[in-house]
C-alpha cells in the first residue's frame, strides 16, 4: 500500500501517541554488573549439575563435553570480571584482546551446546535438554551484551567515524522487518536513498527490532515509511503493553523499562547515536497499556 501524502501518514499512528514524544532526557548512572556475571555463573552450576548426574545419566562423551563447557565458563567468568574490577565496561573497546578472548571463549561453548541439542554425543533426557537449550539462550544472550558493550565502549571513547554512504532505504526497512520476526505491515511512500553509514545504521535498526520484538507483546507491528524533500521518516508502531516513560529515558544508556527482562539497557542508546552520527534523529513516544511509536528520521539524496 502507498502512502499518498505526509497527511494519511501522520493520521496511519495514533494522536495520542504523537503528541506524546517526549522532550527532556534523565541520564542512568549506573548499570547492574550482575547482568553481565549472572548467567556465567550459572552456566557453570548447571554444568557441575550435569556432571555430578542431577539431571539424568550422561554418557562419556557427554560428560567430557559438559567438562569443556566448565572450564570455558570460568574462564568468560575471569574475564568478565576482569572487565568490571579492572577496565570499567566503558573502557572495554580500549583492550581489543578482550573482544578476542571472549569470542576464543564464548564460540565454542555455543558450537558444543549446539552439538549436545543436537544428540551429537549421545541422546539426551528431557531434563538434560531443557538445560541444554536454557544455557544456548544465555550464550546468545551473553553474546549480544558483549557485542553492546563493545559498541558503547566505541562510542564513548570516540573511536568510531562514521562513513558517508548513498544506499536504498528499503535494506534499512528489509533489516527491520528480518529482525522483528514478527507479522508486519508495511506502508512506504516512494523509493528514497539515505546518505549514512549502512552498516552503522543496520546495527541501529537492528537493536530497535529487538526492542520491539522482546517488549511490545504483540504479533503484529505496523512499519511505515515516507520521505519530505530531503529526510525521510521511518515509523515503527506496535499496540503492545507499553511503558511508563515521561522523561524520555529509553533512549539514554542502561535504562530498562523491564529491568528484569535481562539485557543491559544499552540497545537503543546505541541506536540512537548511531542514528545521529548519521545526520539523524530517533524519538520514542510510549503509553502504559496503548503501545509505543519509534520514529526514526534520516537524511536522504534527493
Amino acid at each position: 500500500m502507498v502512502v499518498p501524502g505526509a497527511e494519511s501518514f501522520c493520521a496511519f499512528f495514533p494522536a495520542i501517541l504523537v503528541a506524546g514524544l517526549a522532550s527532556e532526557v534523565a541520564a542512568v548512572a549506573s548499570v547492574s554488573y550482575s547482568k553481565l556475571l549472572d548467567p556465567v555463573s550459572d552456566g557453570i552450576n548447571l554444568m557441575e549439575s550435569l556432571l555430578v548426574g542431577a539431571f539424568g545419566p550422561a554418557t562419556g562423551d557427554q560428560r567430557e563435553c559438559y567438562k569443556r563447557i566448565h572450564a570455558y565458563c570460568w574462564g568468560l567468568h575471569t574475564l568478565v570480571m576482569d572487565v568490571i574490577t579492572a577496565l570499567g565496561i566503558e573502557n572495554v573497546a580500549t583492550r581489543p584482546t578482550v573482544l578476542e578472548r571472549f569470542n576464543a571463549l564464548n564460540h565454542p561453548i555455543q558450537t558444543m551446546l549446539d552439538n549436545l541439542a543436537a544428540g551429537f554425543d549421545g541422546r539426551l533426557g528431557d531434563e538434560q535438554s531443557a538445560v541444554i537449550s536454557l544455557m544456548r539462550d544465555s550464550a546468545i544472550s551473553i553474546e549480544h551484551m558483549m557485542s553492546n558493550l563493545w559498541q558503547y565502549s566505541l562510542l564513548e571513547n570516540g573511536m568510531i567515524i562514521f562513513e558517508d554512504q548513498e544506499f536504498d532505504g528499503a535494506a534499512l526497512i528489509n533489516r527491520l522487518r528480518t529482525q522483528l520476526r514478527i507479522k508486519t505491515r508495511l506502508e512506504l511512500g516512494r523509493r528514497f536513498y539515505v546518505l549514512g553509514d549502512e552498516q552503522r545504521l543496520g546495527y541501529a535498526f537492528g537493536e530497535i527490532a529487538r526492542n520491539v520484538r522482546q517488549h511490545a507483546g504483540v504479533d503484529f507491528v505496523q512499519v511505515a515509511g515516507h520521505s519530505f524533500g530531503y529526510r525521510a521518516d521511518l515509523l515503527i508502531y506496535d499496540r503492545g503493553c507499553g511503558f511508563p516513560d515521561e522523561r524520555g529515558s529509553a533512549l539514554e544508556p542502561f535504562w530498562q523499562a523491564k529491568p528484569e527482562s535481562g539485557g543491559l539497557g544499552l540497545g537503543l542508546y546505541i541506536a540512537r547515536r548511531f542514528i545521529e552520527g548519521c545526520g539523524g534523529s530517533i524519538r520514542i513516544s510510549s503509553r502504559l497499556d496503548k503501545g509505543t511509536l519509534v520514529k526514526v528520521s534520516l537524511p536522504i539524496f534527493p
